[in-house]
């Protein structure tokens, strides 16, 4: 395996597994309990939701411009106030541009 497959590979794991966290965290913001004082509740945890199982769909199936993507879902989730998923994103992001 060349090296641009084991960072793509890299890049979809680490894009799937915030997913994940993102999906549990947006729940939990639902709930009503969030580590974020910012976004809008369960509005903004509905949405978090939404664009978390985009995230988990772009780790499955990448694109061609999948970090760019990435990079707009986690600041858009980070937004909403899902802090933690969004922040792993962003990382997701950052593996999948620089190689």
């Amino acid at each position: 395996m060349s090296k641009l497959q084991e960072s793509d590979l890299v890049m979809r794991i680490v894009a799937i597994g915030s997913g994940i966290v993102a999906l549990i965290e947006a729940v939990l913001k639902i709930m009503g309990v969030s580590l974020a004082v910012w976004g809008w509740d369960w509005i903004g945890g509905l949405v978090s939701f939404g664009l978390a199982i985009l995230v988990i769909l772009l780790g499955i199936r990448p694109i061609q411009y999948a970090p760019v993507f990435l990079g707009i879902l986690g600041v858009l989730v980070i937004i909403f106030g899902v802090l933690i998923g969004g922040i792993i994103i962003i990382i997701a992001t950052f593996i999948g541009a620089f190689t």
